[in-house]
């Protein structure tokens, strides 16, 4: 887009010095205009995490550049995959919300082998991370494609006249590459001569809206105002409001949305008085993982010092000034959750679609076929209180969980999803385990495992406590410990290598039943009534590709089991297998 006339995207691989990533400061935005060089991974780090720059796909595409430059520090003695898994760890955890950061990391390091030599890794990385770049520019330019078309509705409807659009937050081409998602449409109006108008929220803390998208709409030369963030549901009252069009952090499989705080309050206002509440994203914004946006998305909390302060252009420099009472208590919450109810569709780069399963499946239903194994089949009932771990336990269970991520065992596809989980018995009638879409994640805090107080295989229910929900595989934990009175670990593995090579070899459920489903688990007690299959603690799960579960008497024994059977696939070559068709 232009900046007083020319063009820039938001982050680029500098000409010159290919070793230098260029991105735009938007913390300096709109008082002054700076470009800002990353050389290494903790500048990509410091960037996504202090928001010089900040959006979803934009956050996602710096994580890409982040993985780049760590390849370029790379030597011929280092271990390569130790050395990019700890900096891809690092940078997701620099902002949580958004769900692009960790889907396109995972999805470079997915595709990084360890026998790949150094050079080859830079090569690989260079290229997946222009492609990223890429795909965002194609996905924000069709989105505007698809919600201009909202626009000129509307402008028929009104004969013409100026169509009034409210946003929230920033979600132009600075939350992006080029474009942006929710702005797209007002840009393709503007290119079609379609008289608009753009109602800028402040949107407090940082003020996106004031500073960013007021800043780059005027740059485009489009009319626009900025507003309180309290302003919107006046505005609508008095018909002033056309449409209200917001971007999106995540957005699960059923339609919530998490964005900018103060989105929910648009959506309630919008819904209050009937006018369209719309949200444009990329597929890279999905978690497909997801069903429930309000208690399975995590929500960032960020620095007190955005409340208590407020920066300002004074003399040409920029200053915080104190607007609140010393001591005064503070809650920075970043991003709040939109029920699928309160939105009249998504803007995708594939159209627009309502915001429920149904429809979202119909459009997605390609990349829905490979998540659908990374949702829970099961009725899930969560107590949200806080649970403990005995400490010597606790780091047991991170022990063995790191090092078969490390191996690549537990851990996420490109796509986010994660796979693989860890149990350990906590009494004869619960346990402990990881929680759901925790694959991303090299380390795990208390708050990622949940506590499994009942199951019920009759009536597909489970009962759990803890701050994320149970794992989708927790009634095949369950399955084992119902069977087994000395089980006291259970892990549950992906290798598509040791499936393939060991399937029906060794102990193997139906290939016709799913993974996370009442008949899993009563596949699982079946085999289990066999002594000869308690002995060998390994079952292949047939019906679930690359799934393989063991168990022990100790956290230990199930995780030597793992590896014994890891290390034998190692030096065995997989030349076909029948069952995969």
């Amino acid at each position: 887009m232009l900046v007083e006339g020319k063009k820039y995207q938001t982050i680029w691989i500098n000409p010159i010095k290919k070793n230098v990533v260029n991105i735009i400061d938007q913390c300096k935005l709109p008082f002054s205009f700076e470009i800002v060089d990353l050389t290494t991974p903790e500048d990509a780090f410091v960037a996504i995490k202090d928001m010089l720059v900040r959006g979803a796909p934009l956050i996602g595409a710096t994580g890409a550049m982040g993985i780049y430059l760590a390849s370029l520090q790379l030597s011929n003695s280092d271990k390569i995959m130790n050395n990019l898994r700890a900096v891809a760890s690092k940078l997701k955890s620099a902002r949580p919300t958004a769900v692009n950061l960790a889907i396109v990391i995972d999805s470079i390091m997915n595709s990084i082998s360890s026998s790949l030599s150094v050079d080859e890794v830079r090569e690989l990385t260079y290229k997946m991370a222009l492609e990223c770049l890429e795909n965002e520019i194609n996905y924000c330019k069709q989105i505007g494609d698809f919600g201009v078309r909202l626009i000129e509705e509307i402008s028929k409807r009104k004969k013409g006249a100026t169509v009034n659009i409210l946003t929230h937050c920033n979600a132009g081409w600075l939350a992006c590459i080029d474009y942006g998602t929710a702005l797209a449409p007002v840009y393709q109006a503007q290119e079609r001569g379609i008289p608009v108008h753009v109602w800028v929220d402040e949107t407090r803390p940082r003020n996106q809206g004031s500073r960013l998208t007021a800043w780059e709409l005027q740059n485009q030369g489009i009319p626009h105002t900025v507003i309180a963030d309290n302003t919107g549901g006046h505005l609508m009252q008095h018909k002033m409001v056309d449409i209200v069009i917001v971007g999106s952090d995540r957005t699960t499989r059923t339609g919530d949305v998490a964005n900018k705080i103060g989105t929910y309050l648009k959506a309630l206002a919008a819904f209050d008085n009937n006018i369209p509440f719309y949200v444009a994203l990329p597929s890279s914004s999905f978690d497909f993982s997801l069903r429930d946006g309000i208690n399975q998305i995590p929500i960032e909390q960020r620095s007190a010092r955005e409340i208590t302060h407020v920066e300002g252009n004074s003399n040409g420099k920029i200053v915080e000034v104190n607007i609140i009472p010393d001591n005064s208590k503070v809650a920075n919450y970043g991003f709040d959750v939109t029920p699928s109810r309160l939105i009249s569709g998504l803007i995708t780069e594939r159209g627009i679609c309502e915001a429920n399963e149904q429809s979202i499946t119909k459009v997605f239903s390609d990349l829905l076929s490979m998540t659908d194994e990374g949702y829970i089949k099961f009725n899930c009932n969560r107590n949200n209180n806080t649970i403990s771990i005995k400490r010597l336990l606790f780091n047991e269970l991170n022990k063995w969980r790191k090092r078969l991520y490390d191996l690549s065992l537990i851990g996420a596809y490109n796509n986010g999803i994660g796979y693989g989980n860890i149990s350990v018995r906590n009494a004869e009638s619960s346990f402990f385990i990881t929680g759901s879409s925790t694959g991303t994640k090299q380390v795990l805090s208390m708050s990622d495992y949940a506590l499994v107080n009942e199951w019920d295989y009759e009536n597909n229910r489970l009962e759990c406590t803890g701050k994320t929900n149970a794992s989708s595989e927790s009634l095949s934990h369950a399955a084992v410990y119902d069977a087994i009175v000395d089980a006291a670990a259970v892990i549950h593995i992906h290798s598509e290598k040791m499936w393939k090579l060991f399937h029906g070899k060794l102990p193997t459920t139906s290939n016709k039943i799913l993974f996370g489903t009442p008949e899993m688990a009563i596949e699982i007690k079946r085999l289990l009534k066999k002594d000869s299959i308690r002995e060998q603690g390994i079952i292949i799960m047939g019906g679930h590709k690359d799934g393989i579960i063991t168990f022990g008497e100790s956290l230990d024994q199930a995780g030597e089991i793992v590896l014994k059977y890891y290390n034998q696939s190692l030096k065995t070559s997989v030349i076909s297998f029948s069952g995969d068709k």
